[in-house]
């Protein structure tokens, strides 16, 4: 008897939803893992202190480069979601808003707004870059875009592959929803 309300319990742990918090953010899990939402993010500041004197009367500026709350998960097991806007600089700006279908493990499918898999540092996150700005070079290749791509790993994880069909946007911009966004 005793063994048998032990393997209940031990059941019952599993179906259990967890909830957690760390270094990460927040986390919310149904007991099977096909549903989560995790809730994190990061903010990145800046500050210019000047000396004053009697001649010079340059202010001191404290600038918030990027302020992005992350909120991504999955939903019914094979679909992944990221939605990742950012409020620095004094401007609202929706960097990532976009699904990813999982089923298989060497081919996904993403659909949405997302870095188009050209230029590695524009790939790199900037809670990753040993400085606040990107290098020039980096100004070109786009920044993000409406699109679809099928990505994924080859040969045991040493090469990864992408292909995308994207809207077109400016070397170093940012697709902002605009009809005309001054492509051409």
């Amino acid at each position: 008897k005793w063994e048998i309300e032990k393997e209940a319990q031990e059941e019952k742990a599993k179906e259990a939803p967890v909830v957690s918090a760390g270094k990460d953010g927040f986390l919310l899990k149904s007991g099977n893992g096909d549903f989560q939402l995790h809730v994190g993010g990061y903010i990145q500041a800046d500050g210019r202190f000047f000396l004053h004197d009697e001649q010079t009367h340059i202010p001191d500026q404290f600038l918030l480069r990027r302020v992005r709350p992350i909120f991504e998960g999955t939903v019914f097991k094979y679909f992944d979601y990221r939605l990742m806007p950012d409020f620095g600089g004094g401007q609202t700006i929706l960097y990532d808003a976009y699904m990813d279908f999982k089923y298989w493990d060497k081919i996904r499918l993403r659909a949405g707004k997302f870095k188009e898999p050209v230029g590695l540092e524009r790939l790199q996150s900037p809670r990753y870059m040993l400085f606040i700005e990107r290098a020039l070079p980096t100004n070109l290749v786009p920044n993000r875009d409406v699109g679809g791509e099928v990505y994924g790993e080859a040969v045991g994880g040493f090469i990864d592959y992408a292909l995308g069909i994207f809207d077109g946007v400016a070397d170093g911009g940012l697709t902002d929803g605009d009809v005309n966004d001054d492509k051409d």
